[in-house]
């Protein structure tokens, strides 16, 4: 079954609802929720031909990228951490604090990293695992809207996300690495919300 972000679990601590739009912010950790330890244990290193020997940082997105898509937006939540076979690393910004003084409506960038890495019998490569992994995340049925996005790869989409209709939910692939983008906010429709996701996750892929 495809997981998005809506449906994972919210930590109490980050679950920030507006009434005019209803944007909620997702906490890191519970991107990352239940996928630190495996059942086969610790994550193991890159291999010598994984291209990602971790999960690119939160310092990668540009502020001028995300000043452009969600003005006044701040990182409200970030967590790094081991994954099975793979790093991860998931970003939160928000500008749920600052957009009724900004006078726009709050908006939600999320990004989740994961740099898959070769298995410990080294059956399958890094960037193997990214590409199901990736296959995995895509929409399930033509409802969800899922578009190709060329300029990003040709197994990269875009999507309604499940848990806001207007919202857009983008994944793309790097090699062994997984990049994962939620944008969405308040009085957005879905076709500038894919338009800001699409954007963000250029200026992503420029930057890695």
């Amino acid at each position: 079954m495809t997981q998005t972000f809506g449906e994972w679990r919210l930590d109490r601590r980050a679950r920030i609802a507006v009434a005019a739009g209803g944007v909620v912010v997702l906490s890191a950790a519970a991107i990352t929720a239940g996928v630190l330890w495996g059942a086969r244990g610790p994550a193991t290193g890159a291999g010598p031909d994984d291209a990602y020997a971790t999960a690119p940082a939160c310092e990668v997105v540009a502020d001028e990228l995300l000043a452009s898509v969600a003005p006044s937006a701040t990182l409200e939540a970030a967590e790094r951490g081991p994954l099975v076979d793979a790093g991860g690393n998931s970003c939160v910004w928000t500008s749920v604090d600052h957009a009724a003084a900004d006078g726009v409506p709050p908006r939600s960038v999320q990004i989740a990293f994961q740099a898959h890495f070769t298995d410990k019998a080294g059956d399958i490569t890094g960037a193997q695992a990214a590409a199901t992994r990736l296959a995995e995340l895509a929409p399930v049925n033509e409802l969800d809207g899922a578009a190709p996005v060329p300029a990003l790869g040709e197994d990269a989409l875009v999507w309604h996300s499940t848990a806001d209709a207007d919202a857009a939910e983008l994944a793309f692939r790097r090699d062994n690495l997984v990049v994962r983008v939620w944008y969405g906010g308040a009085d957005l429709v879905f076709d500038d919300a894919r338009a800001g996701a699409v954007a963000v996750a250029e200026g992503v892929a420029a930057a890695i």
